[in-house]
C-alpha cells in the first residue's frame, strides 16, 4: 500500500510540468472555475478573472502541456472539459466531463460547486453515479464503487501519466482484478477514501501558493 503522505505529494507535484513555476496554481484554479460555467474560455476572459495582463496569461498556458483548445483558439478544458471522455461531470445544468475520477471528486472542492458525476465501470460496463459537493460525496450509486488510482510517471503530461488510469468501477473485486490483469494502476480505493485524498491534493496545491479555496 502506497504512503499516503508521499503520494499526495506526487500527485500534487505531478499535476503540471511547471506545478512550481510561480503563478500556476492561480490559473489552474481561476481556468477550472471558468470552465465550470459551461463555456470556453479565451485568454482575455481568463487574464480578466485573474487579473494580469495578456502576456502573462499567454506565457503561463504556452507552458502547460495538455491543454485543450477550441476552433477559435479558445481554452476547451484542462481537468474540466467541454469534450466528451468517460466521465461526465454536471455542473449547475452544464454538461461538462473530467478527465478521470479523481478528478471528479477534487473539483468540486476546488471549484466551490457540487457537481452531478456519472461514468461506466471499464470492467462491466455498470454505471456509476455519484454527487459531489465542496465537502463531501452524498450519494454513491452502487454504494460500493471504487477508484483505481497510480503514482504519475515522470512526463509533462499528468494527462497520459495518470489520468488514463484512474477509473471508477462497480465494486472492490472488480476493480482489483482488473488491476491485477492489466498492471496500469496501483491502489483500489472507495470513493470516500479516494475523496479525502483529493481534498489533502487540493490543500497541499493549492496551499502552496496562497490560494484560497471557494
Amino acid at each position: 500500500m502506497m504512503n499516503p503522505a508521499s503520494y499526495v505529494t506526487e500527485i500534487a507535484d505531478g499535476l503540471s510540468a511547471i506545478h512550481r513555476r510561480e503563478g500556476f496554481a492561480q490559473i489552474f484554479v481561476a481556468l477550472l472555475r471558468e470552465l465550470a460555467k459551461g463555456k470556453a474560455v479565451s485568454r482575455h476572459a481568463l487574464g480578466t478573472a485573474l487579473g494580469w495582463p495578456d502576456a502573462s496569461v499567454a506565457a503561463m498556458l504556452d507552458a502547460m502541456p495538455d491543454i485543450e483548445y477550441d476552433e477559435q483558439g479558445d481554452i476547451a478544458g484542462y481537468g474540466i472539459t467541454l469534450r466528451e471522455t468517460p466521465h461526465a461531470f454536471e455542473v449547475d445544468g452544464h454538461p461538462l466531463y473530467v478527465w478521470c475520477a479523481l478528478d471528479a471528486l477534487m473539483f468540486p472542492a476546488m471549484i466551490g460547486k457540487s457537481a452531478r458525476v456519472a461514468s461506466n465501470c471499464p470492467a462491466t460496463g455498470a454505471r456509476i453515479a455519484l454527487t459531489v459537493t465542496p465537502g463531501r460525496v452524498t450519494s454513491i450509486e452502487p454504494p460500493n464503487a471504487v477508484i483505481s488510482l497510480r503514482r504519475p510517471h515522470p512526463t509533462a503530461s499528468i494527462r497520459q501519466a495518470f489520468c488514463c488510469c484512474v477509473h471508477f468501477f462497480s465494486s472492490a473485486s472488480v476493480g482489483e482484478k482488473w488491476v491485477a490483469q492489466l498492471g496500469e494502476a496501483e491502489v483500489i480505493m472507495t470513493v470516500e477514501e479516494a475523496f479525502q485524498l483529493g481534498l489533502l491534493v487540493r490543500h497541499q496545491l493549492l496551499g502552496h501558493a496562497g490560494v484560497e479555496p471557494s
